[in-house]
């Protein structure tokens, strides 16, 4: 145990507490030194950065995982790199923090700190944020794939500490998943995979924005669910989300086809997953997130059709924390790189 906590120590992260009296034995007298407890320590606090399509999410957080301090701030237009520095240096100035965790909602080279695409953000494509933040920020940063980062968040602070395996899935403008096996985040070479929304579901669809045809993402995503809540004439439909849906549906047969079509679509690529991966359990983030109970239902009897029985059906989880597990699995990458832990809990 001193192995593993002096570092922690050394580094300022937790501190020593006033001892306890140890326990008393059999005999009344008591045995062995007065323990002494340890509590993070309110001196060091991690940053986190969310870095998606049309804007940014700052935040600061104290080692219990509170935030202290957050600006989630949207672009007018498509951002440029000054951009992203500006805001992030204005939000940080004066603020001390050990170090800086960034979730790109797009590809990344983990290795070289880059990102390599963004959506909604061409102009951000080949931005060496990492380099860049720590030269305006002066302090250690470190960068991963949005999803993947979702799933750290998930992993050490959510439902995820009680799951040996599960897939983090983020629903939305575009899907991603962040994968967990025995306690630990897969990653491929340089940060590579996870881009789940490429995964052709069907070879006579749609041509998706990446080339190819019938891709997950041109079935299963907001602009989609969009264009058909649009075509049959629904209330809202130019920014309709699952939430949305679920409450028309209770009255409207249109939305109610409409639900059931999208959410079966949601679950088609779920169970591609599970017959690969097998993980088992399956947290669902972003807009399908929010669709409550009525969703979480309706994505299981899919799974139950498009699955054998041979094993378990996989469990489903609608997660509604926006933005939360992504900042907080920021500052958990930046633990994880930090003090180069052989697993990510």
């Amino acid at each position: 145990m001193t192995a593993i906590v002096q570092p922690i120590l050394d580094a300022g992260i937790l501190v020593e507490c006033d001892p306890v009296p140890a326990a008393s034995g059999m005999s009344g007298k008591r045995a062995g030194k007065p323990a002494k407890p340890l509590w993070f320590s309110d001196s060091v606090k991690l940053g986190g950065v969310y870095l998606f399509g049309d804007g940014v999410h700052c935040a600061v957080f104290r080692m219990d995982g509170e935030i202290a301090l957050e600006h989630r701030m949207v672009w007018e237009g498509v951002p440029t790199v000054a951009d992203v520095l500006v805001t992030c240096e204005s939000f940080f100035d004066g603020v001390p923090v050990s170090g800086v965790g960034v979730a790109a909602a797009g590809m990344v080279d983990t290795e070289a700190g880059v990102l390599l695409e963004l959506y909604l953000a061409s102009e951000l494509a080949g931005m060496p944020v990492v380099q860049l933040l720590r030269e305006r920020l002066g302090v250690p940063v470190v960068v991963d794939h949005h999803p993947r980062v979702q799933a750290i968040g998930d992993l050490w602070f959510g439902i995820g500490r009680e799951l040996a395996h599960f897939a983090s899935l983020h629903t939305g403008e575009v899907l991603g998943v962040g994968m967990v096996l025995n306690g630990r985040i897969v990653r491929g070479p340089y940060g590579a995979g996870g881009e789940v929304g490429h995964m052709v579901v069907d070879l006579n669809g749609e041509r998706c924005v990446c080339g190819r045809i019938g891709c997950w993402e041109t079935v299963a995503t907001l602009p989609w669910l969009r264009r058909e809540a649009m075509r049959v004439g629904l209330a809202g439909a130019a920014e309709m989300t699952c939430a949305d849906l679920v409450g028309l549906a209770a009255t409207d047969m249109e939305a109610d086809e409409l639900l059931h079509r999208y959410l079966r679509n949601i679950a088609q690529g779920i169970a591609n997953l599970e017959q690969v991966l097998g993980l088992g359990h399956y947290l669902i983030h972003g807009d399908v997130g929010h669709g409550g109970a009525v969703a979480a239902q309706i994505i299981s009897e899919s799974l139950s059709w498009s699955l054998n029985r041979r094993r378990p059906l996989p469990e489903i989880t609608l997660v509604a924390d926006d933005d939360r597990s992504t900042l907080l699995g920021a500052a958990g990458l930046l633990l994880s790189t930090r003090f180069d832990a052989d697993v990510d809990r």
